[in-house]
């Protein structure tokens, strides 16, 4: 009996429940991404940052997610899906309360790194569990809910950012205030920014209490009662049976492999693939938006406050943009969901750089940036998400999904850190240009090289990038 045909009688409710879980991990990845952006102008006068200063300080957090992004891997096979989950949790935790009250910029970007570990360790398990343990006709749609709490973590911090600079600007000449509480959360409120990331963090920590293991890491060891117990819950037992027997035929056909063997002739075309998918999304210039959003729209007209404001238009169209990859990334599949957010959003940089160029100000930028963000949201940062998590087999799933990963923030890294000194130099339409040509050049090659994953298990995948 295959798969297709064996009756399902899980509970969908479980299974939403744990990719709920292990999806959380997103919210604290969008806080992250964004909780920067609201400390940049103070934390840059503060310690007097260049260009390239502060564009150090922005990427360090990507640094230190390419770190914990290649080394998660290991870890991930070795110790288990759900122990590098917690683990990620405690580093962001951690970091949130170091940043708040870091002693001086060094002890700042340290606190900085550390925290960027555990994101991108978060970034590279949570879509990866999520993906073991759905079933393939839910996969898509439950590994890009992660890529929605990753928009509900940003929607979250630009509102707490928008509310802790109000709150400093009210009070600024409050007597009555004490003045440890002045100190940090009216004359240095980027401390109180970092530091309500720490609530997050530890709901994350104590939610991951419930997460089982998943059945393919849990067959993989050997224990195969547990995974069993597992697949019956979110599958019925039924169907379990059927998947667990696919699992262990491919599990017993796998031998032992190393990090290098990821570049053999069998393994490099999936990887190789994943890494071009990461590096076009990225280099597109959704960190820019993301990490420099109201510096960006500072040089539209805006003031500080309105600026933080405009931002959250950006947070909040990026969620709802990323229901509709929910829709749609199951029913039009990878491939054609990403050419059309790449066209889109190719369209939507010529017109933020034709309206630069021409020092048009206010309402056109914040609707024209808002337009690349949807089509980014809706298809460009899902698709990347969903087929690294479904491209490599399981025998080297953690290890290949780190590598892929490690595209991801190193290119982030780049953009984070070149775009202050790009606007020190040039006009912000020409920097927007850039990133139209890298969609243009990224629109052939997807069209050529990437193949259709939808519908799929795992196995099929498998055999169709390893054997073939």
């Amino acid at each position: 009996m295959s798969i297709a045909e064996a009756k399902h009688e899980g509970s969908n409710v479980y299974l939403w429940f744990i990719c709920l879980v292990a999806g959380a991990g997103g919210i604290l990845f969008g806080y992250d991404v964004v909780v920067v952006s609201g400390t940049t102008s103070q934390v840059s006068e503060l310690y007097d940052f260049s260009p390239g200063q502060l564009g150090f300080f922005v990427s360090s957090v990507l640094v230190g997610c390419g770190v914990g992004s290649f080394c998660s891997g290991f870890i991930a096979d070795r110790f288990g899906r759900k122990s590098l989950i917690v683990l990620a949790s405690v580093l962001i935790f951690v970091s949130a309360l170091w940043s708040g009250f870091a002693n001086g910029a060094t002890q700042l970007i340290i606190a900085r790194l550390i925290g960027g570990m555990g994101i991108g360790a978060a970034t590279m398990v949570c879509p990866l569990y999520i993906s073991e343990v759905a079933p393939e006709e839910h996969r898509g749609r439950l590994v890009t809910l992660y890529q929605f709490t990753i928009t509900i973590g940003i929607v979250i911090c630009v509102f707490v950012n928008y509310g802790i600079f109000n709150y400093a600007e009210a009070n600024q000449g409050n007597e009555s205030l004490s003045e440890t509480w002045k100190w940090f959360a009216v004359e240095n409120s980027w401390r109180a920014m970092f530091t309500a990331e720490a609530l997050p963090g530890l709901v994350f920590l104590a939610c991951t209490a419930f997460l089982p293991e998943t059945p393919r890491w849990l067959t993989k060891k050997g224990r195969d009662a547990e995974a069993l117990k597992v697949l019956e819950r979110i599958n019925g037992e039924e169907r379990a049976s059927v998947v667990e027997a696919e699992i262990q035929a491919a599990v017993k056909d796998e031998t032992d492999v190393k990090l290098g063997d990821l570049f053999t002739a069998k393994l490099s075309r999936p990887l190789l693939l994943s890494v071009i998918i990461c590096f076009f999304a990225e280099a597109c210039g959704i960190a820019a938006v993301m990490y420099y959003g109201p510096d960006i729209f500072e040089a539209a007209g805006f003031s500080l406050g309105g600026a933080l404001g405009g931002f959250g238009t950006i947070a909040v169209v990026n969620m709802l943009a990323t229901i509709a990859a929910l829709r749609f990334m199951d029913t039009l599949g990878r491939k054609k969901l990403l050419l059309i957010g790449s066209v889109g959003a190719l369209i939507s940089h010529l017109i933020i750089g034709v309206l630069f160029l021409n020092d048009a100000v206010g309402i056109p930028v914040v609707v024209a940036i808002n337009a690349f963000v949807a089509f980014f949201a809706a298809a460009i940062g899902p698709v990347k998400f969903v087929f690294i998590s479904e491209v490599f087999p399981n025998r080297i799933r953690g290890q290949a999904i780190s590598v892929a990963s490690l595209s991801i923030w190193l290119t982030s890294a780049a953009v984070a850190q070149l775009f202050p000194v790009m606007r020190a130099s040039m006009d912000a339409g020409y920097i927007f240009f850039i990133f139209a040509f890298v969609l243009l050049v990224s629109l052939p090659i997807i069209r050529k090289m990437m193949p259709e994953t939808k519908g799929k298990t795992i196995e099929e995948l498998e055999l169709t990038f390893v054997r073939h």
